[in-house]
């Protein structure tokens, strides 16, 4: 009886420990980095535009990487959260851009009326005729779709990715490490200049979902997970490749401060133009340059 007693009381102490967080990496890491290996450590948050020409090789017609995390996210391979990642968002309500009103469901025992109006499969239709019963919407030649739809954003609507990483020196390695925590989806409305975040994603389950796919025995599949050397095709990498080896050019908004202010509110509060918070993102990125030569000299 001492025996079993024993040896449940070093199982729950057991399993208690491997319950607990891990305190020597970070869990949402790539790199894996033990806290006691890094000189130095702070976040950076960046904004990638897909448009700029720098960015191109995320963009083709054989690989896309804002249609490839649309498809993820709406297949579910990929969680998508709100920008604190910790409540998950679902994909009905991220990647919707106009959400219409719904018309009452179509009931195949109604005598529909010319433009009485009723919803089916997710689509809002409009009759033509009179006497319209026992005819689906789907029948064109009793119904038309209304031009009150929802919309949902397509991948040309995401113009822009941010990448939230650590910037960490390994002090045993002497090396600074870029190590991407997240990616945040950035669309645009059709007819409107604004860009807003619709969803972020933890990079290492983007990660670990490129290097599966990557590994496909499928070619096709394995080709819509590739960064395109536009000038020398045998040098394409694959997605995780190209953020590993900063084959993309972003913008840095903001740098870890006790005060969590991006550049651009940080001149604002000071009165300053937003001319000089441009500058200002370009002297955070040689600070870092900067940072990194005196740490090698060290």
């Amino acid at each position: 009886m001492k025996v079993v007693s024993i040896f449940l009381l070093s199982f729950g102490l057991i399993s208690g420990a491997l319950a607990q967080q891990d305190t020597v990496y970070n869990p949402n890491s790539t790199e894996r980095i033990p806290y006691y290996e890094q000189l130095y450590r702070f976040r950076v948050w960046r904004t990638v535009d897909l448009n700029e020409k720098q960015n191109a090789g995320f963009k083709s017609a054989q690989s896309d990487i804002a249609k490839f995390l649309i498809k993820s996210i709406q297949s579910g391979a990929l969680t998508a959260y709100d920008d604190s990642l910790k409540n998950v968002r679902k994909p009905e309500e991220i990647l919707v851009s106009n959400q219409a009103l719904v018309e009452a469901p179509y009931n195949a025992t109604k005598s529909y009326f010319t433009n009485e109006t009723a919803s089916f499969g997710g689509k809002n239709y409009e009759s033509i005729r009179n006497d319209n019963k026992g005819n689906p919407p789907t029948d064109n030649s009793w119904w038309q779709l209304t031009t009150n739809q929802t919309e949902y954003y397509t991948a040309g609507q995401i113009v822009a990715i941010s990448v939230i990483e650590d910037v960490i020196f390994d002090k045993r390695r002497s090396r600074l490490y870029y190590d991407i925590q997240s990616i945040g989806v950035w669309a645009q409305k059709s007819g409107s200049t604004d860009i807003n975040p619709i969803a972020f994603i933890q990079y290492k389950d983007f990660f670990n979902l490129v290097e599966k796919q990557s590994h496909s025995k499928d070619m096709k599949e394995r080709d819509k997970v590739l960064w395109r050397n536009r000038y020398n095709p045998s040098e394409n990498r694959t997605f995780t490749d190209a953020f590993k080896l900063r084959l993309f050019h972003g913008i840095i908004d903001k740098v870890e401060n006790p005060d969590d202010r991006s550049i651009q509110q940080i001149y604002e509060r000071n009165g300053r133009s937003y001319g000089e918070s441009v500058f200002a993102r370009w002297e955070e990125e040689m600070k870092m340059m900067e940072k990194e030569h005196n740490l090698w000299e060290y």
